[in-house]
């Protein structure tokens, strides 16, 4: 599984803005689709709203290749 953190300035950023952020996906269709396919999940539980926010000290995760943390600041991390 590939890990990835992303630190955001701001409070929280929307799923699908993360998806894209990280890299998991080119555009904002394709990230739509995932989450709303069922394959994207938020600290465990399976999400289907495009727009969730995503806060910091939380995890998302797609399907079994992708982790993503999110922390406050504004670096990106790839393990």
């Amino acid at each position: 599984m590939k890990k990835v953190t992303i630190t955001i300035e701001t409070d929280y950023i929307p799923a699908m803005a993360l998806l894209k952020l990280a890299g998991v996906t080119g555009t904002g269709g394709q990230a739509g689709y995932e989450i709303e396919s069922g394959l994207v999940s938020l600290d465990g539980t399976v999400i289907h709203e495009k727009r969730k926010k995503v806060y910091p000290g939380q995890v998302l995760t797609v399907g079994k290749e992708w982790q993503i943390l999110v922390n406050k600041g504004n670096t990106r991390h790839e393990d």
